[in-house]
C-alpha cells in the first residue's frame, strides 16, 4: 500500500498539471463511476476470503474448491452483466452532467472501458479473495505494485506522447488483464490443490456466499457512497474544475485510509481462523489490533494536520496549497477520530457479524449525500467535506464501538484505557513539534519536509513504545526487529 500510495503521490501532479483542471475533473467523475461499478462485485471477494481462511484452518480443501468454484461463477455472470449494461450507463453519465459538448463521445466510450476494465477486476477478486485467506500478502503485494507501476508509466508515456483521456482507460484496462493472469499464473504455483475450474460450483455454496456477502455489500454500497459520491454532487452542482480542487486533499485523505486500512483488514483472516478454532485470545487479539491501527493513523492524521499545508505547496503548487487549507483539516480530523474503529469492522467481519453495521453503515451514508445535498449549495466545497465529517463521526464514534461491543462482550471504558488513552502523550508530543517546524522552518522541498516527519516520527514511536504498547507487546516487537536485522544483515553479508 505505501508503495501504491507513493507512486500515485508522484503520478497526480503529473496528472493535474497535463490534463488540466476540467479535464482531471473529468477523469476523476468515471473514476468515481468506476468505484461505483465495482460495487457489482457484491461483497463476494469478502465472503471468499472468510471461507477460505476458515477452510485452510480446517485443512479442508474440498469445501475450499467448491467455495472458489462457486465464486468464479458468481463473478463471471456479474462482469458479463455489466458490460451489458455499459451502454446504458454511459448514456447516464454523459447527461447527469455539464460536459463540453465536444467532450461528451470521449465521456460516453471512457464510460464503456472503464465498465468492461471493473468486470475484469471483479473477476480477479476470485483470486484476491483467495490469497487474503491464505493470508498470502506478499503475493497481493508484489501484484498490486507491479500493476500500479506499470500503469504509472503507461499513463506517463502516454500522455506525454499527446494522447488523451482515452488512452488512460485502455491501458487501466490493460493493466488489470495483466493482473488477471498473473494471479492465475501464481495461484497454480503457490496452491496446487487449488482448483480454478467451474466444474466444484454449488448452488447452495453461492447462496452461503450470497448470505455473508450481502450485508459486505451494504457496507460497500454506504462506503462509496460516502466517498464517490462527493465528486458527482460536486461535478453536478458545481463543476468539473471545483471536483480537482477538492480531489487533492480527498487523494491525501484516501491515501491514508487505505493505508490504515491495509492493516486493519489483516487481521479479519485471523479472527476468522481464532473464532474458527474457538480461539480465546479473540478480545486480546482485538486490543492489539486497535493499538497497531491507532499507532499509525495517528502518526499519519497529525502529521497532515501540522505539515498537510506545506505538503501540498510542495506536491501541488502553493495556489492548491490556499484552496485546499480548510478541506484539508476537516477531512484529517474526521480520519483521526475514525480510524481506530475500522479495527472494530474487521472483527465483525471475521467473525460474521457484520450485519448490523452493514445497516447502520448504509443509514449513515445516505444521510451524508442528502446533507452533502444541502451544504454544496450554501458553502460549496467546504459543505460537503463537512457533511461527510458529521455523518462519519456520529457512526464510528457512537455506532460502531457499541456494536463490537455487543459482539465480543468487553467494557468499552477498559477498551477505550487500553488503546486511545494510552496513545494520547505520544501524539501531543507529535503535533507539537510539526507545528513547531510549520510556524519556525517551514519545509521548502521534500528532503526538509521528510527530515521533520522523521524527527517527529521518531520521537512519536519512541514515546508510544512505551506507553502504548504493554510489557509483552515490547518483548514480542523487540523480537521481531531482532529477527527482521539478522535477516537483513545475512543478507547484506
Amino acid at each position: 500500500m505505501i508503495g501504491a500510495i507513493v507512486i500515485a503521490f508522484m503520478l497526480s501532479p503529473f496528472l493535474v498539471h497535463t490534463l488540466g483542471d476540467t479535464n482531471y475533473g473529468i477523469w476523476s467523475i468515471i473514476s468515481a463511476f468506476a468505484g461505483y461499478m465495482t460495487l457489482l462485485d457484491l461483497g463476494v471477494s469478502s465472503a471468499i476470503a472468510k471461507y477460505v481462511s476458515k477452510y485452510k484452518a480446517l485443512k479442508d480443501y474440498k469445501s475450499l474448491n467448491v467455495v472458489i468454484s462457486s465464486a468464479i461463477v458468481i463473478m463471471l455472470l456479474l462482469g458479463v452483466l455489466l458490460i451489458v449494461l455499459s451502454p446504458i450507463l454511459a448514456n447516464l453519465v454523459v447527461n447527469g452532467f455539464k460536459f463540453d459538448p465536444e467532450m461528451q463521445h470521449t465521456v460516453h466510450a471512457l464510460v464503456i472501458i472503464a465498465a468492461i476494465d471493473v468486470a475484469i477486476f471483479i473477476g480477479s477478486g476470485v483470486f484476491f479473495g483467495a490469497f487474503y485467506g491464505f493470508q498470502r500478502n506478499e503475493i497481493t503485494t508484489a501484484v498490486t505494485l507491479f500493476i500500479q507501476l506499470f500503469k504509472a508509466i503507461a499513463f506517463y508515456f502516454a500522455l506525454t506522447n499527446g494522447y488523451g483521456l482515452l488512452s488512460m482507460g485502455i491501458l487501466s484496462l490493460i493493466s488489470h488483464v495483466l493482473a488477471t493472469f498473473l494471479l492465475i499464473f501464481i495461484m497454480r504455483r503457490v496452491e496446487p490443490q487449488v482448483e480454478l475450474t467451474t466444474k466444484n460450483a454449488d448452488k447452495s455454496t453461492m447462496v452461503s456466499i450470497f448470505n455473508y456477502s450481502k450485508f459486505t455489500f451494504l457496507t460497500m454500497l454506504g462506503l462509496q457512497l460516502i466517498y464517490y459520491s462527493d465528486a458527482f454532487v460536486i461535478g453536478y452542482f458545481l463543476s468539473a474544475a471545483a471536483i480537482t480542487i477538492y480531489t487533492i486533499p480527498w487523494s491525501l485523505n484516501e491515501y491514508s485510509n487505505k493505508l490504515i486500512q491495509a492493516v486493519a483488514q489483516t487481521f479479519v483472516p485471523v479472527f476468522s481462523e481464532q473464532e474458527a478454532t474457538q480461539n480465546k485470545n479473540l478480545y486480546k487479539t482485538y486490543i492489539s489490533g486497535t493499538k497497531a491501527v491507532i499507532l499509525l493513523s495517528n502518526l499519519l492524521c497529525i502529521g497532515v494536520l501540522a505539515l498537510g499545508d506545506e505538503f501540498i505547496a510542495i506536491w501541488m503548487g502553493p495556489r492548491y496549497a490556499v484552496e485546499c487549507s480548510t478541506l484539508l483539516t476537516i477531512m484529517f480530523m474526521t480520519q483521526l477520530i475514525k480510524s481506530p474503529q475500522l479495527i472494530s469492522y474487521s472483527i465483525l467481519l471475521g467473525t460474521a457479524n457484520h450485519q448490523k453495521f452493514a445497516t447502520y453503515n448504509m443509514t449513515f451514508s445516505i444521510a451524508n449525500l442528502i446533507l452533502s445535498i444541502i451544504l454544496v449549495q450554501k458553502f460549496g466545497l467546504v459543505g460537503v467535506a463537512a457533511a461527510t465529517a458529521t455523518t462519519q463521526i456520529l457512526f464510528y464514534v457512537v455506532v460502531t464501538p457499541i456494536l463490537t461491543s455487543r459482539v465480543i462482550n468487553y467494557s468499552l471504558l477498559d477498551y477505550v484505557k487500553q488503546t486511545y488513552w494510552r496513545v494520547v502523550p505520544a501524539s501531543l508530543v507529535l503535533f507539537a513539534i510539526l507545528t513547531y517546524f510549520a510556524k519556525t522552518q517551514p519545509p521548502t522541498g521534500y528532503l526538509s519536509l521528510l527530515g521533520q516527519a522523521l524527527i517527529g516520527a521518531t520521537v512519536y514511536i519512541a514515546i508510544a513504545y512505551w506507553t502504548l504498547l504493554d510489557k509483552e507487546e515490547r518483548s514480542l516487537t523487540m523480537i521481531q526487529l531482532g529477527k527482521v536485522s539478522n535477516k537483513f544483515l545475512k543478507r547484506a553479508w
